[in-house]
C-alpha cells in the first residue's frame, strides 16, 4: 500500500511540475506576444506587421495618447514658429504624421499661417488624421505614401518633422536621409530619439549616433531637449542657404513616384501624371492614395 501511495504521490508531483512547466512557456509566450505588439509596435514582425497594427488601432489612438491641446502648442508648434522666424507662413511636411498630431498643433497655433503635408503608410491613421483636420481642409493634405521614397523634389520644404516613428521603421537612417533630401538648404528639422532603449535593441540610437548621423548627411543638431517620457527632440539646421518656399499648393509639390520626373496634378476625385499615366485616387476623406503607384514600380 506504501509503495502505490508513493507512486500515486510522484505522479501527481510530476503532473504538477508538468503544469508548472506548460504555465511558464504559456506566460513566455505571452510576453513575447507582449513584447512583439505593445511596445515595439510590430518593428521586429517586419513593415507590414508595423501597418497592421496601426491601421486596427487608428480609431482608438488619441484616445490611448490623450495630447494635451496646450502642450501641443508650447512644446511644438511654438518653438518651430520661433525657429523659422520671420517667416509666419513655412511649407512643413510631417512624415509619419499617423492621425495628423503635429500639422492639427500647427494649424490651431494663431501665428501659423503656412500649409502642412502629413505623409504615413497607414491608410486608416491618414483617415483619422483627415478627420481630425477637417476644419482645416485647405491648408493641409494628406498623403499616403512610403517614408524611405518621398515623392517631393530636393530641397522642397521649409520644415520637415518626424516625430516617435524612427525607431519604428526598417529602414531609420534611409528614412532620415530623405527627411534631409526634401528639406531646403537652412531649413529646419525636428525629429525624435527614443530614450527608452531597454525594449528595443538595436532599434535606436544614442545622441551621439543621431548627431552623427545628421552631420554625414549636412544637418547641424542645433539643440536637444527631453520630451516626455521615452523621447527628446533633435533638433537640426540643414547646411547652406535657400529663400523660404512657402505656403505653396500641393500641385506644385507633388512629385509622380512612378516616373519620378513629372508633378501630378488634381483632375476630379484623382491626381494624375502626364509623363507616365500614373493615377492616384482621392479618398472619401481627401487622402491622396499614391502608395498603389509605389507597388507598381
Amino acid at each position: 500500500m506504501r509503495t502505490l501511495a508513493a507512486g500515486k504521490g510522484s505522479a501527481a508531483v510530476s503532473d504538477l511540475l508538468a503544469l508548472a512547466g506548460l504555465g511558464l512557456v504559456i506566460a513566455g509566450l505571452a510576453a513575447l506576444a507582449w513584447w512583439l505588439i505593445i511596445p515595439t509596435e510590430g518593428v521586429y514582425m517586419g513593415r507590414r506587421a508595423v501597418i497592421w497594427l496601426y491601421d486596427r488601432y487608428a480609431h482608438r489612438y488619441d484616445m490611448v495618447k490623450n495630447y494635451y491641446r496646450e502642450y501641443e502648442q508650447m512644446y511644438l508648434a511654438q518653438p518651430i514658429m520661433e525657429a523659422v522666424a520671420p517667416h509666419r507662413s513655412p511649407l512643413v511636411l510631417d512624415v509619419a504624421t499617423g492621425t495628423g498630431r503635429l500639422p492639427l498643433a500647427m494649424m490651431r497655433y494663431d501665428r501659423f499661417q503656412g500649409r502642412a503635408v502629413g505623409i504615413d503608410l497607414s491608410r486608416a491613421m491618414l483617415q483619422q488624421a483627415a478627420k481630425n483636420l477637417n476644419p482645416y481642409s485647405e491648408r493641409v493634405d494628406f498623403v499616403w505614401s512610403p517614408a524611405e521614397d518621398l515623392p517631393f523634389a530636393d530641397g522642397t520644404f521649409d520644415v520637415v518633422t518626424c516625430l516617435e516613428a524612427l525607431e519604428f521603421m526598417t529602414g531609420p537612417k534611409a528614412v532620415l536621409g530623405e527627411l534631409v533630401r526634401v528639406l531646403r538648404p537652412g531649413g529646419l528639422l525636428l525629429v525624435t530619439q527614443r530614450q527608452n532603449t531597454r525594449l528595443m535593441p538595436g532599434k535606436t540610437w544614442t545622441s551621439g549616433e543621431i548627431q552623427a548621423i545628421l552631420a554625414e548627411m549636412g544637418v547641424k543638431a542645433e539643440k536637444a531637449q527631453i520630451w516626455q517620457v521615452d523621447y527628446r527632440k533633435v533638433w537640426g539646421r540643414k547646411g547652406g542657404e535657400s529663400q523660404a518656399t512657402g505656403a505653396r499648393p500641393l500641385g506644385e509639390l507633388l512629385r509622380c513616384p512612378g516616373c519620378k520626373e513629372h508633378l501630378m496634378q488634381p483632375q476630379g476625385s484623382m491626381w494624375l501624371c502626364a509623363g507616365c499615366g500614373g493615377q492616384a485616387n482621392v479618398g472619401d476623406d481627401g487622402v491622396i492614395e499614391l502608395f498603389p503607384l509605389y507597388k507598381g514600380r
